[in-house]
């Protein structure tokens, strides 16, 4: 089942890149593209950049910018914002920036011999070996594997989880060394007096946006400890219930700064093979008890919960 798992996820990525290159000039909003692959729209995002290697808003734009510069050289005499238009960029002020991004020179200098320069450097790359971005379609299966064979495998287990009633702090801003463990910090002091600060107590880390998609001063993350069923919010915490459910678990151990790849590793090289696909339902980080496992270093464990449905 694993090589037809994987197919599976190219085959429905592959309809979605299909329709995409068709509709360049239309709205191509992550919910719609998401519904057309059959996936979830909570995970497709990450589905999409696992199967790719890309991000969707990136591969959209890329293949509008690079569409848009084939038009240019192809039709001399089509008006720079009639391309433009026509590729689903909004206004000449927008493609301007994005096409001297993309290929280092405007859309005239493109025109006026810019497009055989480029042509020459790309093909001087490739005649010295060097990776040479062009369109494609879903990458082939093997090239995660590839990518990281030095990594140990994942262990991951599928399993049922329970619902948990938690109270949790919330923060809003860009991920990493700063903001989040603050949180957790301003949580555990917290905790400390109230009584729920135990050996055995159960802490998550819920995630609820991808920075490679959600601007980094929307982001949002949670951390909240699991308390008894009658427990109310207060002015410092929000209650809520995390559904029980079927979940993939895989367990990490590192820092901060590794995490986010273990989860990259999870979507991109075990749940293609798995027979899952991703349920509509929050990811999130699991700790038991006290995670530390290198206080200098940073180091923690946790467990990293995908929720799964059959494929």
């Amino acid at each position: 089942m694993t090589e037809p798992g994987r197919l599976e996820y190219e085959q429905r990525v592959n309809r979605v890149i299909d329709h995409i290159r068709e509709h360049l000039a239309d709205d191509l909003s992550l919910a719609a593209l998401a519904r057309l692959a059959a996936f979830s729209p909570f995970h497709f995002h990450r589905l999409f950049r696992a199967v790719t290697g890309e991000t969707l808003f990136g591969f959209i734009q890329r293949q509008r910018i690079e569409k848009a510069a084939g038009a240019l050289h192809a039709h001399p005499g089509l008006a720079v914002l009639v391309v433009a238009l026509d590729h689903g960029f909004s206004s000449a002020a927008t493609f301007a920036r994005a096409f001297r991004s993309r290929f280092g020179m405007s859309a005239t200098q493109w025109r006026a011999g810019g497009a055989e320069r480029w042509r020459r450097a790309q093909e001087r790359a490739r005649k010295a070996g060097k990776p040479v971005r062009k369109p494609g379609k879903a990458r082939p299966a093997r090239p995660p594997q590839t990518r990281r064979r030095k990594e140990a495998p994942m262990s991951v287990h599928v399993r049922e989880l329970p619902e948990f009633h938690l109270a949790y702090m919330r923060y809003a801003g860009p991920y990493g060394a700063h903001g989040i463990p603050e949180l957790w910090r301003r949580l555990h002091a917290w905790m400390k007096p109230r009584g729920l600060y135990t050996p055995d107590r159960i802490t998550l880390g819920i995630a609820h946006d991808d920075p490679a998609i959600t601007s980094p001063e929307r982001c949002r993350y949670d951390a909240g400890v699991v308390v008894p069923a009658d427990f109310a919010a207060d002015r410092w915490v929000t209650v809520t219930d995390v559904p029980s459910g079927r979940y993939a678990v895989g367990g990490f151990t590192g820092t901060a700064h590794e995490i986010e790849a273990a989860w990259d590793r999870l979507f991109s090289m075990w749940l293609p093979a798995s027979g899952y696909e991703p349920d509509d339902r929050s990811c999130y980080e699991l700790y038991r008890g006290n995670p530390t496992v290198d206080a200098k270093a940073g180091r923690f464990r946790c467990e990293l919960c995908l929720p799964v449905r059959p494929l």
